[in-house]
C-alpha cells in the first residue's frame, strides 16, 4: 500500500502560525510590544535566527509592525492589512467566516456590485441583456431540482460576478475574485436562506431595473436584500458561527 508524503510544519511555520493565531483570537492586540528576538528564541526553543526571518514574515503579511531600535509591535490589521493579511487570516480558519466578518463582505460586495449596477444601467446593450437573461435561465432551471446550496451557491455567484463584468470596470470584477474563498462561504449562507426561487426573482428584479437604466434603484434594492439577509442573522444566531 502507498503512502502520501506527510508534510512536517517548521519551526519558522509553527512560530507564524502561533503569533497569527494569537492576534487573530485578540490575545494579541494592537500596539502590543512582542519580546525581543532573544526572549522569544528562549521561551519558544526556536533559533534566534529563525525567529528573525519569521517576524519579518508576519510584517510582510500585515500582522506585526516593526520599529527599528524599538522593538516589534502588534499591527493595527483593520488599519494597515492587506489582501495578504485577509489571505492569511482565511488560511487560518480555513476559509470559514463568522457573522461580523459575513456582514462586512455583504456591505463590500453591496459597494462594488451597486457601483457595476449603476454603470451598466447607463450604459448597456441588448447582448448584455440577453447575457444576463441566459444565466437567469440557468437559475431558473434549478428551481425545484433540490439542488445543494453549494451548487445553487456557484449559479447565483456567477449572475452577480457577470454583472460586475459587463459593467465595463474590469477593477470590479478583479476585487471580487481576490474575495473569492469568502465570497462562497457568503452565497451558501444566502442559499440556505433563500432558495432558488428567492435567487431567480432578485435576479430577475435586477434585470428589470437595469433594462429600464435604473441603476441607483438596481443598488437600493441590493442594500434592502442585504437588511433582510442581517435581519435573518440577528434574529437566529445559529444560522452561522458568530466569531
Amino acid at each position: 500500500m502507498a503512502f502520501e508524503k506527510i508534510d512536517i510544519p517548521s519551526p519558522r511555520d509553527i512560530f507564524v502560525r502561533e503569533i497569527e493565531g494569537r492576534i487573530i483570537k485578540g490575545k494579541l492586540t494592537a500596539g502590543e510590544k512582542l519580546p525581543t528576538e532573544r526572549e522569544l528564541a528562549l521561551q519558544t526553543g526556536i533559533p534566534q535566527s529563525t525567529i528573525h526571518i519569521a517576524l519579518r514574515d508576519l510584517e510582510h503579511m500585515g500582522f506585526l509592525r516593526i520599529v527599528p531600535r524599538q522593538g516589534v509591535y502588534v499591527a493595527d490589521i483593520a488599519k494597515d492589512g492587506t489582501f495578504e493579511t485577509l489571505s492569511e487570516i482565511l488560511r487560518y480558519t480555513g476559509g470559514k467566516i463568522g457573522y461580523k466578518m459575513s456582514v462586512e463582505l455583504v456591505e463590500l460586495r453591496n459597494s462594488i456590485e451597486g457601483g457595476a449596477l449603476i454603470r451598466l444601467a447607463k450604459s448597456h446593450t441588448d447582448e448584455d441583456i440577453a447575457k444576463l437573461n441566459e444565466s437567469l435561465d440557468r437559475l431558473r432551471g434549478a428551481v425545484g431540482l433540490g439542488l445543494s446550496v453549494q451548487e445553487l451557491g456557484q449559479l447565483t455567484s456567477e449572475f452577480h460576478h457577470l454583472v460586475c463584468e459587463l459593467s465595463g470596470n474590469e477593477i470590479f470584477s478583479l476585487v471580487l475574485n481576490a474575495f473569492g474563498p469568502m465570497s462562497t462561504t457568503l452565497w451558501e449562507n444566502c442559499a440556505a436562506f433563500w432558495g432558488a426561487e428567492g435567487f431567480v426573482q432578485q435576479d430577475q428584479k435586477l434585470i428589470e431595473y437595469i433594462e429600464r437604466g435604473e441603476g441607483y434603484e438596481a443598488q437600493k434594492y441590493i442594500e434592502d436584500i442585504f437588511d433582510q439577509f442581517l435581519a435573518a442573522f440577528n434574529a437566529d444566531p445559529h444560522v452561522i458561527d458568530r466569531k
